[in-house]
């Protein structure tokens, strides 16, 4: 079987050599906090995603206009925006992320396997005020979570940390990340499982001021329904937003499932 995990590892070692993340200094806006509208959101926070392409489904909005993508997703509630900047397996762009910040003022998650400082500054560089971290790439690289959480916290941006398991969910909970994100697909493999939230939640009572997002696999308005009891506060969602006809529409449902 084969381990996409370390494909998207060993990917995003090329790019950082090759200088895909050497972005120019820009003048650095003030940080929209992610975590904040998702904790005050008057309905569920949704944090629709710009997703080309699903390495589970193939191109899925392959010629996505990201300025009027993401002026659509705002339009329909969502809270925040993730965007892909991973080209090589999602067909994201840093280029789509500075070209969406300059048109939404919804507080941005930049979706990248990040493995390097480099890539948290081209983060800051292309407006994002929020960065992604998985866990289970920061182990395999032997980074310890501590290290991207303050170079990123330095640069005033949050940190969505992804977790997958139990191990993996305490260390988050003992990390300065502001937001913990469960994602119910296995990166290895890609298998999903959306009861990968509600029984790692079972196991925890949530400490104060933590966020917790569930990701992935989120199809219908009764998915958002049941993992609502688990209970999260936020829902990161992509691919079937994007495979909608009316993308608008499909994030409201969502919104006010």
């Amino acid at each position: 079987m084969t381990d996409f995990l370390s494909k998207l590892i060993k990917d995003a070692e090329t790019r950082i050599l090759t200088g895909y993340y050497d972005t120019e200094e820009t003048k650095h806006q003030p940080t929209t906090s992610l975590a904040r509208e998702i904790k005050t959101a008057p309905h569920n926070a949704i944090i629709a995603e710009i997703k080309p392409i699903s390495p589970a489904r193939g191109p899925i909005r392959p010629t996505l206009d990201p300025v009027d993508t993401a002026l659509r997703l705002q339009n329909g509630g969502a809270i925040g925006l993730s965007i892909l900047t991973e080209p090589d397996n999602f067909g994201g762009s840093l280029t789509n992320l500075s070209s969406v910040r300059s048109r939404v003022k919804l507080p941005l998650l930049m979706k990248d396997i990040v493995i390097n400082d480099k890539q948290i500054i081209a983060a800051k560089n292309s407006g994002a005020d929020c960065i992604l971290l998985i866990q289970t790439v920061l182990s395999r690289k032997g980074i310890p979570p501590a290290d991207p959480i303050k170079t990123a916290h330095d640069l005033q941006l949050e940190v969505l940390l992804e977790i997958h398991n139990n191990q993996e969910l305490g260390q988050a909970l003992g990390s300065d990340a502001e937001i913990i994100g469960i994602n119910n697909r296995n990166l290895t493999d890609l298998q999903i499982d959306l009861k990968t939230t509600t029984k790692l939640l079972e196991t925890i009572k949530k400490p104060e001021g933590k966020v917790i997002i569930t990701e992935s696999g989120l199809e219908t308005v009764e998915d958002i329904r049941k993992l609502k009891k688990a209970p999260v506060d936020g829902f990161l969602i992509g691919s079937s937003i994007m495979l909608a006809n009316d993308i608008e529409s499909k994030v409201r449902e969502f919104v006010l499932a």
